[in-house]
């Protein structure tokens, strides 16, 4: 609560925080909470840094593993495709970029 005062509910900030958290939440096994808090740290991260951001795909990638690992294949699958979709319109190519490439190729020869 400090820290959402301190820098505000919808800074950059606040969409990194919630984002490590739904990461350690992931970690720990709890896919539902940890789907709802990558859900919201992408809209705060869509708010505050705009659709074309590469940490707006980061986070996409992110819960695209969430929702893979809670059987919804379909649902990461939107989420790569977008995810793909930003980093090809900004030149990246290594890093996250690949292993999003990588993901859906995988998850689209299973739908």
């Amino acid at each position: 609560r400090i820290y959402r005062k301190t820098v505000g509910t919808e800074s950059a900030e606040m969409g990194d925080v919630m984002h490590n958290t739904a990461f350690v939440l992931r970690k720990q096994g709890k896919l539902e909470e940890a789907t709802e808090m990558y859900e919201e740290a992408l809209g705060i991260r869509r708010r505050a840094l705009g659709d074309e951001n590469t940490g707006l795909a980061e986070t996409l990638y992110s819960l695209a593993r969430c929702k893979e690992d809670a059987g919804d294949a379909g649902g990461a699958v939107v989420c790569l495709r977008e995810a793909r979709s930003i980093y090809e319109k900004r030149g990246v190519t290594l890093g996250t970029a690949e292993a999003v490439v990588a993901a859906l190729a995988r998850l689209e020869g299973r739908l």
